[in-house]
């Protein structure tokens, strides 16, 4: 299996600050109570953790399935300018002052 990241996936993912995957996107997985504890003695047998398990399971799984090309995607409208945006308008023009009493 290839590996996708770096050496520094070892690193907890505290250590990138919140919301920080160390390789890649987060993903989140619901397992029962169970499942759970099948899995941490599963991961405890080979010497490493349930999240690191998990990782090499999905990664080994996407490496065998067929991937679609990614969609074309256009933005829906071309960029506006600002020189574009304002061409209908004029200028302000300079409020004039009351006259002194």
């Amino acid at each position: 299996m290839k590996e996708s990241h770096g050496t520094d996936a070892t690193e907890p993912a505290s250590v990138h600050g919140p919301g920080r995957a160390p390789a890649g996107m987060p993903l989140t997985i619901r397992l029962g109570e169970r499942e759970y504890a099948a899995l941490v003695r599963i991961a405890r047998s080979r010497e490493t953790t349930a999240a690191t398990l998990v990782e090499q399971l999905v990664l080994h799984a996407l490496s065998k399935a067929d991937v679609p090309p990614p969609a074309e995607s256009h933005p829906a409208r071309r960029h506006t300018t600002y020189e574009e945006a304002t061409a209908g308008f004029r200028r302000d023009e300079r409020a004039h002052t009351a006259p002194d009493m």
